[in-house]
């Protein structure tokens, strides 16, 4: 389904991985972001932006709880266009490209935990 930004799905991230197909190129500083909704009104995201290089960002997972972003631990394929498999755990996030982990991210305790461990039920693209 083509999404064109603001649109709020329902969908069990903990039960089914989502996948978003992106043509941006590296270094065109594009962004994609998923919004979670939370019981306070707010909102948690994992942002990927490509940047030179590639960066991701998971709100309330940076030092001291803040949103920094940060560098993919593992380089991501060269083919322009890609297909991210987002999983999401009670304990992790996973994130696949064209079929390669470059990200398995163990939500550490404080603000990350409290926020990423709760179940999913909509997300806002």
């Amino acid at each position: 389904k083509d999404i064109t930004g603001n649109m709020t799905i329902a969908y069990d991230l903990d039960a089914h991985p989502i996948q978003i197909k992106t043509d941006s190129a590296v270094g065109s500083d594009e962004k994609v972001a998923i919004l979670i909704p939370t019981d306070n009104g707010y909102y948690v995201s994992i942002e990927l932006q490509f940047s030179d290089p590639p960066r991701y960002r998971m709100a309330h997972c940076g030092h001291r709880g803040t949103t920094t972003s940060t560098i993919f631990p593992v380089a991501l394929p060269d083919e322009q266009d890609k297909v991210w498999t987002i999983t999401k755990t009670a304990t992790a996030l996973k994130i696949k490209c064209n079929g390669v982990e470059v990200l398995n991210f163990v939500y550490k305790d404080g603000d990350c935990q409290k926020h990423w461990s709760k179940h999913v039920e909509k997300i806002v693209f």
